[in-house]
């Protein structure tokens, strides 16, 4: 289980992860959003123990050591410092890192047997960054997977390229979900529209605006604009009642009466 508490890096000249949590478990997808990709690359390094955060702490299980994060994680396609080289072939990529794994070489798989085993006979000559997307994506979560120490995968900003997010999505579900059960990390940019998987977002969760409830009234708060009603404006003042024409004249007085 990966647990990250109050993280931060800074940067030269500014701080790249404000204080930021999260906490994985083994067999889950967890999407952290940051922004912009310098952000993102810092905190997969910082998440996957490639750089000693510069506060708060990261630990793997009971383990703070970066010694151990680093050995029990596989960081993957992080732009400008391990994602796959242009100038470089299919079979080149697999060649080198089928040549980092741990262990003597003679338990080591040998790359042509593995491309094979692995089905990317049809590409292994090609260019690594002319396959498609998914498969490349594909291939290197199939690396990561062949060092039997990893148990967590920290993508960097797998959104980037130009995948459906299904795509890289249903990618990252396969691994979790696999025998192994990795733990999975991917920084993103944005949360895809079908995702209900736990999120993480950089620094303190965002506020959410208080929702405004409208004001109780009763039949003498209607208020005329919102009706749309030509109503006549109210008076205070007392409407005078004509007097009906029926009625009989008032008395008249005795000094009349006397002409």
């Amino acid at each position: 289980m990966l647990i990250a508490d109050s993280v931060t890096v800074k940067g030269r000249h500014e701080q790249l992860v404000p204080p930021t949590s999260l906490s994985v478990q083994r067999g889950e997808v967890h999407l952290v959003v940051a922004d912009p990709q310098i952000s993102r690359t810092a905190l997969a390094l910082a998440l996957s123990g490639r750089m000693q955060p510069t506060s708060g702490t990261v630990a793997w299980g009971h383990s703070e050591a970066l010694k151990t994060l680093r050995r029990h994680s596989a960081l993957l396609d992080s732009p400008q410092v391990n994602e796959p080289e242009s100038h470089m072939k299919v079979r080149d990529v697999v060649g080198e890192d089928l040549a980092l794994i741990p262990g003597p070489i003679w338990r080591k798989p040998r790359t042509k047997k593995w491309i094979s085993e692995h089905g990317f006979d049809d590409v292994a000559a090609d260019w690594v960054d002319a396959i498609d997307p998914a498969r490349r994506l594909e291939l290197q979560l199939l690396l990561a997977a062949e060092n039997p120490h990893v148990q967590m995968l920290v993508l960097d900003s797998p959104d980037r390229h130009d995948l459906h997010d299904e795509s890289w999505m249903d990618l990252l579900t396969e691994f979790a979900s696999s025998p192994r059960e990795f733990a999975v990390v991917a920084i993103v940019s944005g949360i895809p529209c079908d995702w209900d998987g736990p999120v993480s977002y950089l620094g303190p969760l965002p506020e959410q605006p208080e929702e405004e409830t409208p004001e109780e009234t009763g039949f003498d708060g209607f208020v005329q604009e919102e009706l749309d009603l030509d109503l006549p404006e109210p008076t205070s003042q007392v409407p005078v009642i004509d007097q009906p024409a029926s009625e009989e004249p008032a008395a008249e007085t005795s000094e009349a009466k006397d002409n």
